[in-house]
């Protein structure tokens, strides 16, 4: 997971996907790669989040599997934040 996220924040936009320009989203992922190191949770955070059974991770009781939770879904927040101001913007 890791090298696919270097490529995506050495990539620009070329017109695909949904990153910004600047590679925010890629810059968002890297910094959730870290925090979650264990975790694979592809390329789309909201068909992760839509897809994601709660309790489904083993040796997770519900209060980290909501903070889990929470955490992909603060970054989803972020990215879609940064896209609607960029529109905003054009």
């Amino acid at each position: 997971m890791r090298a696919r996220l270097l490529a995506m924040l050495r990539r620009r936009d070329k017109g695909r996907g949904t990153a910004a320009p600047d590679g925010f989203e890629a810059w968002v992922h890297a910094e959730l790669a870290e925090e979650l190191p264990d975790d694979d949770l592809g390329e789309d955070l909201a068909d992760f989040l839509e897809h994601y059974e709660r309790g489904s991770r083993p040796g997770v009781d519900a209060d980290e599997d909501e903070e889990f939770v929470e955490t992909v879904r603060a970054a989803l927040d972020r990215i879609e934040r940064r896209q609607r101001s960029t529109a905003e913007r054009w």
